[in-house]
């Protein structure tokens, strides 16, 4: 993972930092991402776990910004499967994927931006930013059950223990989070990751059947 930019790659970037495998979400100014931006982050996880000088991953966005809104236009039968599909390949990889996974927040997560944040198994955020579900969001990446380790999920500003896992000032937010994930990442992650959600696939498949039962409630 040398490369900022991958062939073939343009929902996302990544490379390697210190023994750290970066992998920048690149919405666009309004925090909004497609659902290809979940397949190319599966495949970087997949790189990162054949690369033995990546000790660690961290998914972060670009421009002050983490995501806001996955973007998947009108919903029909098929883009409901698609949705829940690349879903689920990410969710997997991230259940089976052998080293710690961070989030840093560089910038608001909200809706699906939030559910990518809360795969990680801890998520560090920057003091000035919002993090959260709207009103009647529909989970649709594994919210429905990797929010239950937070006590307020409600957009909000970020608060330790509560929202996120770490809040440090957002000028010195990499260097931070680097120190962070040095510190505190160790080889359990995965196994604590695994034990939390030892029936994930009974889960990933009750949060599909909502999914698709409040499309069909509007259909």
């Amino acid at each position: 993972m040398t490369d900022i930019r991958v062939r073939g790659y343009k929902s996302i970037s990544f490379w390697q930092e210190e023994g750290i495998g970066l992998i920048v979400i690149r919405s666009d100014s309004h925090g909004r991402f497609d659902l290809n931006t979940l397949g190319e982050i599966t495949a970087a996880i997949g790189i990162a776990a054949m690369d033995g000088s990546v000790r660690a991953v961290a998914l972060t966005g670009m421009n002050n910004i983490f995501g806001r809104q996955l973007v998947i236009g009108q919903l029909s039968n098929n883009t409901v499967y698609n949705v829940m599909q690349s879903s689920s390949s990410l969710i997997s990889m991230i259940y089976t994927f052998e080293k710690p996974i961070f989030s840093i927040l560089n910038g608001d997560a909200i809706d699906e931006g939030y559910e990518i944040a809360l795969l990680a198994d801890r998520i560090i955020s920057a003091d000035d930013i919002k993090v959260g579900f709207s009103r009647d969001y529909e989970f649709k990446i594994g919210g429905s059950f990797t929010s239950l380790r937070m006590t307020k999920t409600d957009i909000s500003g970020p608060a330790e223990g509560i929202n996120v896992d770490r809040v440090v000032k957002h000028e010195s937010l990499l260097e931070d989070a680097k120190n962070i994930i040095k510190e505190t990442a160790d080889i359990n992650f995965p196994m604590r990751r695994r034990q939390r959600y030892r029936y994930i696939s009974e889960l990933i498949n009750a949060e599909k059947i909502n999914f698709y039962e409040h499309y069909l409630a509007r259909s």
